[in-house]
């Protein structure tokens, strides 16, 4: 259904798999299996790992790919500064959606499973998030212009994943970053993964299915929020040249979640990419002072004043 449904044909939904050669992933081009010239694979390397360790995946991916038939597109990708992991999913959906044009796949299917999405809820929910971060990830989202992006295993498990490999007599491989060192400096998504999920699992099996699902919920209420915030920008925002202004008071009578996400997309406005990484506790204060304040306050990039009866918006 996330390519159409029955009512298309194979031939006219062409994809690549995105593997980096965990099971995950595996699963994906296994359960899928030999579609040549319906399917391809695509692999990214990029420089987090020791280079002989990456070249490794990389020919591990391209045999899975020769064992299905199934041309293996490769890119590589330099991390750079900042922040590894947002710039590492980054570049990968970049790199992609290119491996997609130059395949003539006009989907990428990602492995993304029921773990994977309550690892994220998990993490977000500790680092304060606000209903944005608890929605479940889109089973279908635009990652270029041309090339939509799918995540058709995320009602299965890990542990089915992996029985998935088993089934089919291959041997996946672990990517050492996800390892858990253990202690309390470890990467909280490992230690999630390697302590925390285990124990849920056990307390509750059936745990990270639900969750999804769960997740999914709060992703359609957040779906509904945004049209709303979309029915008040048009009714509200006064767009100048530099600037974005809102009636104080017609701003202040708006429910909280709407509020926030104007904020939100007056942060947008201004071409700051990372809108949707304003954590739930720094919309509040904002919103508190917005109620109470005076004079101005800069949050991500924005310079926001309350001057009379207006709250205006301008590039910091």
């Amino acid at each position: 259904m996330l390519t159409g449904g029955p009512e298309v044909r194979d031939g006219d939904r062409p994809t690549l798999l995105a593997v980096s050669g965990g099971a995950d992933s595996s699963a994906l081009a296994l359960a899928l299996g030999r579609r040549p010239g319906v399917l391809a694979i695509g692999h990214v390397v990029h420089d987090m790992r020791a280079k002989k360790d990456a070249e490794a995946d990389r020919r591990h991916v391209e045999k899975l790919g020769a064992g299905l038939d199934l041309p293996v597109h490769v890119e590589y990708v330099r991390l750079g500064k900042g922040n590894a992991e947002e710039n590492a999913r980054r570049l990968r959906y970049e790199a992609l959606a290119r491996l997609a044009g130059k395949a003539g796949c006009r989907y990428v299917a990602a492995a993304h499973q029921a773990d994977d999405v309550l690892e994220t809820l998990l993490a977000n929910l500790v680092r304060g998030a606000g209903p944005r971060g608890l929605r479940g990830p889109s089973p279908r989202r635009a990652i270029s212009a041309d090339v939509t992006l799918i995540r058709p295993m995320l009602r299965m498990t890990r542990r089915q994943a992996e029985a998935i490999c088993r089934r089919a007599h291959w041997r996946w491989v672990d990517d050492e970053t996800n390892v858990d060192p253990g202690g309390s400096d470890a990467p909280l998504r490992a230690a999630l993964r390697a302590r925390v999920l285990p124990e849920l699992e056990a307390l509750r099996p059936g745990a990270a299915l639900r969750a999804a699902r769960g997740a999914e919920a709060v992703g359609d209420a957040v779906r509904v929020v945004d049209g709303v915030v979309g029915g008040a920008w048009t009714s509200m925002a006064v767009e100048l040249k530099d600037a974005v202004e809102f009636e104080r008071e017609a701003f202040s009578e708006c429910p909280a979640a709407v509020r926030e996400g104007l904020l939100r997309r007056v942060i947008r406005h201004f071409g700051d990419a990372g809108h949707d990484r304003l954590s739930a506790s720094t919309a509040r204060s904002l919103l508190v002072w917005i109620d109470a304040g005076q004079g101005s306050r800069v949050v991500a990039g924005v310079r926001f004043e309350l001057v009379a009866s207006v709250l205006r918006a301008t590039r910091a």
